[in-house]
């Protein structure tokens, strides 16, 4: 009897050093927590992927929670073949072994970005975080979040895209209508391409002298940065946001189109640089602005007379013969210059 106990005490502590063995050696696993975003609209093939070398591994495991959003399968000790199904956000664990034992562990919290979704505005504002702590260093208040803006400068990265500027004000007056013309809003813009984070876009534009110092400006209130895809627009305002949904109210102002036509074919151009001014005091009031085929409206003041000119013609077109016009009330609502 003493025996059978003897013999069943030895048993149970070499139980209870195994035991204590296990636990000890899954105690010292690293697990290492990470993020990753997959965008549906750029990866819809499918990517493969390797956290670190996994050759020096004997064995790889990977399980997602939510499979309706992700597929993941290990490529032996090759890679991880990574499939997005559908936007959403899920968890992913990958687990290294040496033999038996576990020694690595990485969990990844995972935003697959759908089809035809946006996905970047976390990003976005992420950017606009870092470049008032730009302008904090320098000395300038910090600029208002406009979703406005926001929404103006996704709109001209996805019907422009990385273009130079040169598209912009077509875009303003396309998305804002009279109002750009009436409440007389101008942009600066900052634009970038192939950076893939928040910190690589902003580096990139403090290294950049023009950039630099355009989000630095001191006069500008508030703006907003978007990012689609391998794009970036940051784009800056310097006056209240309620501008840029309210109409100014003044009877006097009426909202005219400039076009600039080929006497010729008959069609309208665009390209031309158009001046124009009050004909009793042209040195005041002298602007000019840049005409697409479709015109470029602005405000006029009833009851004043301006004269309009080309100043640039477009290659391949006679200069545009010179416009005088009085404002009134009931004129046409388009101002139109040809070549004689």
């Amino acid at each position: 009897m003493r025996k059978m106990m003897k013999t069943g005490m030895v048993f149970f502590m070499a139980m209870m050093v195994l035991l204590t063995q296990h636990v000890t050696a899954d105690a010292k696993e690293k697990v290492l927590n990470k993020t990753m975003t997959i965008d549906l609209n750029k990866d819809s093939a499918g990517i493969r992927f390797a956290p670190t070398k996994l050759k020096k591994y004997s064995k790889v495991k990977v399980r997602v929670k939510n499979k309706k959003v992700l597929k993941a399968k290990a490529n032996g000790r090759k890679y991880i073949y990574l499939k997005g199904k559908a936007g959403g956000r899920t968890t992913m664990m990958i687990r290294l072994y040496k033999g038996h034992k576990k020694v690595q562990v990485y969990h990844y919290s995972i935003k697959v970005i759908g089809k035809g979704q946006d996905g970047y505005k976390a990003q976005a504002k992420k950017a606009f975080t870092i470049q008032n702590r730009y302008r904090a260093e320098k000395g300038a208040k910090a600029l208002t979040w406009s979703d406005k803006l926001y929404r103006f400068a996704l709109y001209r990265l996805k019907h422009s895209g990385y273009d130079g500027h040169k598209n912009l004000p077509t875009d303003m007056e396309n998305f804002f209508g009279d109002i750009l013309v009436i409440n007389n809003i101008s942009f600066g813009e900052n634009m970038a391409s192939g950076q893939t984070s928040a910190k690589e876009v902003m580096l990139s534009w403090k290294h950049s002298p023009g950039h630099y110092r355009n989000l630095l400006n001191k006069d500008y209130q508030c703006g907003a940065i978007a990012r689609y895809k391998d794009t970036w627009c940051a784009v800056f305002y310097d006056g209240s946001p309620e501008n840029l949904s309210k109409k100014k109210q003044d009877v006097a102002d009426i909202v005219v189109t400039i076009k600039r036509r080929d006497k010729a074919s008959g069609k309208y151009i665009g390209g031309a640089t158009i001046g124009y001014y009050e004909e009793n005091d042209r040195w005041n009031t002298s602007k000019r602005i840049t005409v697409g085929e479709s015109g470029r409206r602005i405000v006029l003041e009833i009851g004043k007379t301006y004269v309009f000119y080309e100043k640039t013609t477009p290659d391949g077109y006679d200069k545009a013969k010179k416009v005088t016009i009085t404002v009134t009330k009931d004129m046409p609502r388009e101002i139109i210059l040809s070549d004689n």
